[in-house]
C-alpha cells in the first residue's frame, strides 16, 4: 500500500511541474545571471564615428537584456538597459549599498537604458546640441507656454509635458525632463508619480531612466515628511494650478539628480575607438 502511496505522490508531483527540461534550465540559467558577479564590458557602437562605448559592470546588473554572445568577457550590443532596485534613481543614489549588490528579481526593479544619439538626418553624422531633443524630434513637441528664460513643451499626445535644459556650468549635459502634471480629476493615476528623464552622454550616446515621487518609495528609501524632494514638489505645484516655468529650483534637482547619476555611469565607463 505504502509503495502505491509513494508511486502516487511521485507522479503528482511530475504532473504538477509541468515545465519541460528545457524550460528548467533556462529558468536555472536565468538564476545564475542574476547572482553572477563577474564584470563584463558591454560595448555599444556610436551612430557617428567609429567609436564605441564601453560599460564595466558585473553580469548581473545585466539581466536577460544581452542579446549577443559574451568573449573574453566582452560583448557588444546596440543598446543596453542596467538594472536596479526601483528607488535606485529617484534622489540617486536613494541606495548607495544597493549599487554594490545584484539586483533581487523579487522584488521591483528600475533600469537605466543606454543607447547611442541617432544623427539629425539619416546617412548623416550630424547630432546637435542645447534642447538635443527638441531639434532632434521637433515633430513630437509643441510649445505651450514660455518665460523666465524657459519653455515648456507639450509632448506628444495625452497631456504630457517636458522641458528641457541645456549642457551648462551647473548642467553636466544636456536633459530633459517629460512628465504628466497632476490632475485633480484624476487623481488616482500613477503617470505623474513616474518622470522620464533623458541624459546626453559623452556627446555621441544617451542615457533614460524614471524618477519616481515618494508615492513609489517606501521605508528607508522614502523622503522625511519634512524633507523637500524634487519629484514631489512637482507633483505638489500642479496641485495648486501652478507651473514648472515659475519653479527652476524644481529643474535644477532634476539637473543635480541626474549629475550625480552621470558621475556614476563615467566611473563603470569610457569611450574607446
Amino acid at each position: 500500500m505504502k509503495r502505491w502511496l509513494y508511486i502516487l505522490i511521485f507522479c503528482l508531483t511530475g504532473c504538477i511541474d509541468g515545465r519541460s527540461e528545457e524550460e528548467k534550465q533556462q529558468q536555472l540559467q536565468d538564476k545564475l545571471i542574476m547572482t553572477d558577479t563577474t564584470e563584463i564590458t558591454v560595448l555599444i557602437p556610436s551612430l557617428v564615428s567609429s567609436k564605441k562605448l564601453a560599460i564595466t559592470l558585473p553580469r548581473c546588473f545585466f539581466g536577460h537584456n544581452l542579446k549577443n554572445k559574451i568573449v573574453d568577457g566582452k560583448v557588444e550590443e546596440k543598446a543596453v538597459t542596467i538594472l536596479y532596485p526601483l528607488p535606485t534613481f529617484s534622489d540617486f543614489p536613494n541606495d548607495a549599498e544597493a549599487l554594490k549588490h545584484c539586483p533581487d528579481p523579487s522584488r521591483p526593479i528600475s533600469g537605466i537604458g543606454v543607447r547611442p544619439l541617432f544623427p539629425k538626418k539619416r546617412g548623416t553624422t550630424e547630432l546637435l546640441y542645447g534642447n538635443h531633443w527638441l531639434k532632434h524630434l521637433s515633430f513630437q513637441y509643441s510649445l505651450k507656454e514660455k518665460r523666465n528664460n524657459q519653455a515648456l513643451y507639450n509632448s506628444g499626445i495625452g497631456g504630457k509635458l517636458a522641458i528641457f535644459a541645456n549642457q551648462s556650468k551647473e548642467n553636466k549635459a544636456d536633459i530633459s525632463i517629460d512628465f504628466w502634471p497632476y490632475d485633480a480629476g484624476n487623481a488616482d493615476s500613477p503617470f505623474p508619480d513616474q518622470i522620464d528623464v533623458h541624459s546626453v552622454l559623452e556627446k555621441e550616446f544617451g542615457f533614460g531612466y524614471v524618477v519616481y515621487t515618494s508615492k513609489f518609495l517606501h521605508g528607508k528609501n522614502k523622503p522625511l515628511p519634512n524633507q523637500w524632494y524634487f519629484a514631489d514638489a512637482l507633483i505638489d505645484i500642479y496641485k495648486h494650478n501652478e507651473s514648472l516655468l515659475d519653479h527652476p529650483e524644481i529643474v535644477q534637482g532634476f539637473i543635480e539628480n541626474n549629475n550625480r547619476i552621470l558621475d556614476y555611469i563615467h566611473q563603470h565607463s569610457k569611450v574607446v575607438n
